[in-house]
């Protein structure tokens, strides 16, 4: 079984899938080229487009201004204008990305697996439908069930999941839409966060066309393949950016379908500044990282922080929390929690004092974060040493204020970090992975894979208390050079997740 993870291991590390920096809207970068994306809109003119229910493209109610493309205001009436556009080419298998800036009390959407055919009378073409609604100003939003007209949502089926601490929209400017479509498993993301996902051709998913406005229309969402489609719901909506990139075989991290994500400990690349983590994170198609104060000053200005996510954006790298951030008194609780606030995460990664966990829980009511204490093993006994000690810390307070569990340092402290997921899942917010040597003080940290982590039986762990955070590695081993470890470590556990599914 171990030379079966390593050989998958070495093949699942060479999967590289991130989209690259581009210089300008509306273009592809040489890596994206060679990556295989491709423009579906140039920005200028309407190749590769036509009417829904035409032969051209319409000829009024879209506007081609400043790189954008958008379906002229009729009072919210559904293609009774220039109507609904279609990609002149079909799709199967895909990851499909669209910027999108809604106007206020907007309604429209990006359908997939359309057939333009379906539907010739009035209203829109058929197909799955990405939500694109100002869910505070528009009343599709209170119809449905549970939400499942809202932003982000598979329209009038899934309501959206946008409880992940990481999840942010941006009212006022661009959103990125992403779907993810491989075989029948689909996916929904908003800015990078997971929000829908389903599966196509089973029974669960006709159970609920079944009972949706589709219910008349034979095998909704089950075609092969179909048109890319974007919604002229008689709102002003814009749209730039929009590129795919078709899948050939399975070509997907093994986390996709996972709920729980696979990220990096900024504390990682300690030694080496955010150009070169973010290459190394984008060779390795990670996504998630854990900000670290050295990447990212606590002092920065509002541009720096704006220019920070702006690079890690370029990269398609979300920074999904902070920290960990040392807490010696009142000022510096203070200080890591404006921070978190003006980064724009949810989650701070902190080691307190003991003293100051009231502190700690005032400030989690007042800016409405998660708060999790990183645990540090028998190397420092008073700093939390392993998951019970957090546990006997803050089962009394705030149910925001938990733990990052490091599996590593809980193993070197005599403990297992499956039992420990288990038993302390309600307040577990954050995971450090690595492997080690031992079960003492003496254990030091190795590549995944090559310690004594029972990490097929921990991935199992994750999927039995429905984790929904990051697992971020913290590799702590050669940091002069710690690439080819990292490569080693990331490889395996995706193998893991691979083999164990």
């Amino acid at each position: 079984m171990r030379k079966s993870f390593l050989l998958a291991a070495v093949l699942i590390s060479c999967i590289c899938l991130t989209q690259t920096a581009v210089s300008q809207d509306n273009t592809l970068s040489q890596k994206e080229i060679e990556e295989g994306w491709k423009l579906l809109w140039d920005g200028k003119t309407t190749n590769g487009w036509v009417g829904a229910k035409l032969n051209t493209f319409p000829g009024k109610g879209w506007v081609i201004k400043n790189g954008t493309l958008s379906p002229e205001p009729s009072a919210g009436k559904e293609s009774a204008n220039g109507g609904d556009i279609v990609t002149t080419q079909k799709y199967k298998n895909f990851i499909l990305k669209v910027d999108f800036k809604i106007t206020k009390g907007a309604n429209s959407g990006v359908k997939y697996f359309v057939d333009p055919g379906m539907n010739k009378g009035e209203g829109s073409a058929i197909g799955c439908e990405f939500q694109i609604l100002d869910d505070k100003n528009h009343p599709d939003a209170k119809l449905g069930v549970k939400g499942n007209r809202t932003l982000g949502s598979l329209y009038d089926l899934i309501p959206p999941d946008r409880s992940g601490i990481g999840y942010h929209f941006d009212e006022n400017g661009f959103n990125t839409a992403t779907i993810i479509v491989n075989g029948n498993r689909v996916q929904h993301y908003l800015n990078g966060m997971k929000v829908v996902e389903y599966v196509r051709n089973t029974p669960e998913f006709n159970a609920l066309v079944a009972y949706s406005k589709y219910k008349d229309w034979p095998n909704f969402g089950n075609a092969a393949e179909g048109n890319i489609l974007l919604q002229d719901h008689g709102d002003q909506v814009f749209f730039k950016n929009i590129k795919i990139k078709e899948i050939k075989g399975n070509l997907l991290p093994p986390e996709v379908g996972e709920k729980f994500k696979l990220g990096m400990a900024g504390y990682t690349f300690a030694k080496f500044d955010l150009d070169k983590t973010l290459n190394a994170m984008q060779k390795l198609d990670v996504r998630y990282l854990c900000i670290k104060d050295f990447h990212l000053p606590l002092n920065s200005t509002d541009e720096q922080i704006a220019a920070f996510h702006a690079k890690l954006a370029s990269k398609g790298v979300t920074g999904y929390a902070v920290g960990p951030i040392y807490m010696n008194n009142e000022a510096e609780v203070n200080r890591a929690f404006e921070y978190a606030k003006r980064v724009g995460v949810k989650l701070i990664v902190g080691v307190p004092l003991h003293e100051l966990l009231p502190y700690v829980d005032k400030k989690v009511k007042e800016y409405d974060m998660h708060y999790a204490i990183h645990l540090h093993g028998p190397d420092m006994p008073d700093k939390y040493p392993d998951a019970a000690d957090v546990w006997k810390h803050v089962k009394d307070l705030d149910p925001r204020i938990g733990m990052c569990l490091d599996i590593g340092h809980d193993t070197r402290n005599g403990k297992d970090p499956s039992a420990d997921l288990k038993l302390y899942h309600t307040r577990v917010f954050d995971i450090h992975i690595k492997d080690v040597t031992g079960t003492t003080k003496a254990g030091h940290s190795f590549e995944i894979g090559r310690g004594i982590i029972d990490f097929a039986t921990f991935v199992s762990a994750l999927r039995e208390v429905g984790y929904t955070g990051s697992c971020s590695l913290e590799h702590e081993r050669n940091m002069d050079d710690p690439f080819t470890g990292i490569g080693e470590s990331i490889g395996y556990f995706r193998a893991v997740i691979e083999l164990t599914k």
